[in-house]
């Protein structure tokens, strides 16, 4: 009985201990679950956080990049801009300003907007077609023309009006030397009259060639949504025939030269003038000319030829008269009929309505001109040419040359004549002979007791104001 008991005892305690083994394994089993999946959602919010962190800071870049890509779109594009220019720039600086930003890359940019002038309008801030046809050449500014205070109206052109302006910096006595000539076109005439690429021509032949020191520097321009603005140096001692009635010979040498020299630069460049006459030749501060008003001007290389119709009548060369083709001989015979106005007081004497006419006579008044002769143009001059002395007879024969390919047409060839033997031309061109000086000799000079003389009587320059 006693070993029965003893037995049971420890069976008991077995199965007791065993219990409690078994409990103590079971609440490890519960914490280690728990601790577990607390483990997993703690990991899993981590995660999230660090999907948001990757996110917000991705997204940071894109706008960053963006960003950057807006700053170089509108640094590349010349008709953009991020920032307005503040007006104390001048007139040299961007007047570009009133177009903003486009969210278009660079490249469909060009390709929707530049390249292809039928969808010039299509844009995050459409382009109006009055505004797109003239782009990109002449960019749009509403706001340029207020920082010019106008003074007065000075000329008339084909397509409107030139005034003589100053800005505002200068109106409050700042720079009183900045005044201007501001030429303001209409563009209901320039699309009426199909002269839109003739426009444009004038823009980037003015821009691109106004460094020369006988030319007219166009300063600045831009459109807004009726009218066209050139804004240029102003010149104030006028136009040629202005000052003169009639010039002394040693000035005619040096205002045929530098003529020349202009025409022969704007030759070399590949661009043809046909507009040479009085009105668009001025004077500037030191009585050296300036050419200006290329609005006839036009691309031509040298060696290709053109027909149009264009320029004034007194001072057309023959083959453009007769519509004949024509190359850049015809400023040649423009610079000649100016020079035999200056020596004379007169345009050569050429039958211009038998040209005009184009019958058959044309051909055999030319041929009966030239045959046997070795200038075909004595019978154009004035009466008068013949008291000129003999190298300014000369230079008129070779330039009023009705043939072209006979005429004198380059710098080059004016140098071997007789006027400019021993002529300084590098002094001509650097503007050290100066025209104030030549005209003071002339006043001054005695005149001689024949009457054929070329010095100049003091009344000849009552309207010359020093």
């Amino acid at each position: 009985m006693g070993n029965t008991n003893s037995g049971n005892t420890i069976q008991r305690k077995e199965i007791s201990t065993a219990k409690s083994s078994s409990s103590s394994s079971s609440l490890s089993s519960v914490s280690a679950a728990s601790l577990l999946v607390a483990t997993t959602g703690a990991s899993r919010k981590g995660t999230q956080n660090t999907r948001q962190i990757q996110r917000s800071a991705s997204l940071g870049d894109f706008f960053n990049r963006i960003n950057d890509s807006f700053i170089r779109l509108s640094t590349s594009l010349s008709c953009t801009a991020l920032s307005p220019v503040s007006s104390s720039s001048g007139p040299s600086g961007n007047h570009c300003r009133s177009r903003p930003w486009s969210r278009f890359s660079r490249k469909r940019w060009h390709e929707a907007t530049l390249s292809n002038k039928f969808q010039l309008s299509k844009g995050c801030w459409p382009v109006t077609n009055v505004e797109a046809i003239f782009l990109p050449q002449i960019p749009v500014d509403y706001q340029a023309v207020r920082e010019y205070t106008f003074e007065e109206h000075i000329a008339d052109g084909a397509f409107g009006k030139v005034y003589r302006v100053i800005g505002q910096t200068v109106a409050s006595g700042a720079n009183p030397a900045q005044v201007y000539a501001l030429k303001i076109l209409s563009k209901a005439q320039i699309i009426s009259t199909n002269a839109l690429a003739q426009l444009k021509d004038e823009v980037n032949i003015q821009t691109v060639c106004g460094h020369h020191p006988f030319l007219a520097r166009c300063i600045s321009h831009w459109q807004n949504k009726k009218q066209i603005f050139l804004l240029c140096q102003f010149y104030p001692n006028g136009e040629l025939f202005q000052k003169f009635s009639r010039f002394p010979h040693e000035l005619v040498r040096l205002y045929v030269a530098e003529i020349a020299l202009a025409l022969d630069f704007l030759h070399q460049a590949g661009i043809i003038y046909r507009d040479l006459k009085p009105e668009n030749i001025l004077l500037d501060w030191d009585y050296h000319v300036r050419l200006i008003d290329f609005g006839l001007s036009k691309w031509l290389s040298i060696g290709t030829r053109t027909r149009t119709l264009c320029g004034t009548l007194q001072l057309m060369a023959p083959e453009i008269l007769a519509g004949e083709t024509y190359g850049h001989s015809v400023d040649w015979w423009a610079l000649g009929a100016l020079a035999c106005r200056m020596c004379t007081g007169f345009y050569p004497q050429l039958d211009i309505s038998a040209y005009l006419n184009k019958s058959e006579e044309i051909d055999t008044l030319i041929k009966n001109i030239s045959n046997g002769r070795k200038f075909a143009s004595a019978k154009l001059l004035p009466d008068s040419t013949a008291r000129l002395p003999v190298e300014i007879q000369d230079l008129l024969k070779r330039l009023l040359e009705t043939k072209p390919q006979y005429r004198l047409r380059s710098v080059l060839q004016l140098q071997r004549i007789a006027l400019y033997k021993n002529y300084n031309w590098d002094a001509v061109r650097n503007k050290q002979v100066c025209p104030k000086k030549i005209i003071e000799a002339e006043i001054d000079m005695e005149k001689p007791s024949d009457g054929h003389s070329s010095v100049m009587r003091s009344d000849e320059f009552l309207d010359f104001d020093w």
